[in-house]
């Protein structure tokens, strides 16, 4: 009897972490997440999908600029993983999404970033955002140089 009730607990505590893990966060893929919020972005060959929000100011920045932004980092379909604001980095340095989407807009320019996880953070995943995870960034451009 002891074993069946163990048995019992072990199969509830499993369940209830299988059911939670991706609830938490609403994972939706790329697809899903256009398609629920009746989205209309561009896309590029590489398959990064994107809405310009405000072209900004010319010119774009290139690859090689260090660029200085606030953004939003989040799920598609639910919760935020991370906001900076002021960040400054070289553009080459980042997530091939980001790194293809800022040069799209100039200083002043914002822009929604769709990411599908071969051009974010693939299989390994970093930090909050789990292996093969499609993401989003909301992204105002305030300068570069």
């Amino acid at each position: 009897m002891k074993s069946l009730i163990y048995s019992l607990f072990l199969c509830l505590a499993l369940v209830s972490v299988s059911c939670t893990s991706d609830d938490d966060n609403n994972f939706l893929s790329l697809a899903e997440y256009i398609e629920l919020n009746n989205l209309n972005p561009d896309a590029t060959i590489s398959g990064l999908h994107y809405i310009i929000n405000d072209p900004g100011t010319a010119p774009n920045p290139s690859i090689n600029s260090t660029v200085t932004i606030d953004y939003d980092g989040y799920f598609l379909g639910g919760s935020s993983f991370d906001t900076q604001n002021n960040l400054t980095f070289p553009l080459r340095n980042f997530i091939l999404g980001w790194q293809e989407g800022l040069q799209l807009i100039g200083p002043g320019g914002s822009i929604t970033l769709l990411i599908p996880a071969n051009l974010a953070y693939g299989r390994s995943g970093q930090g909050p955002i789990p292996p093969n995870t499609d993401i989003g960034f909301d992204i105002e451009l305030i300068s570069f140089n």
